[in-house]
């Protein structure tokens, strides 16, 4: 798993699970803006776990927009529908 970070936009892929998220959650929040929301594409993300559910729940809640979601695997948008999260984003592919 790899991500990137410029503030407004996170770049995700490989596997995105707890482990992951415990290393990078406090980076991330911090890189969040203050106005505006965030793009995070999920074009190369071959795993999602609650953790990395968790990384996106938080961008959700620190960001005045929704985020933008690009490129959502199909099994990303499941566990989004399945946690009942789904309307917090904005899906756009």
């Amino acid at each position: 798993m790899s991500l990137e970070s410029d503030g407004n936009r996170w770049v995700m892929w490989g596997e995105i699970d707890a482990a992951i998220q415990g290393k990078v959650e406090e980076d991330l929040v911090a890189s969040l803006p203050a106005q505006g929301g965030v793009t995070i594409d999920l074009t190369r993300v071959t795993f999602l776990d609650s953790g990395g559910l968790r990384l996106l729940y938080l961008a959700a809640g620190r960001t005045s927009t929704p985020p933008v979601l690009v490129g959502t695997p199909v099994n990303v948008r499941d566990l989004l529908d399945l946690s009942g999260v789904a309307p917090l984003f904005t899906i756009a592919d």
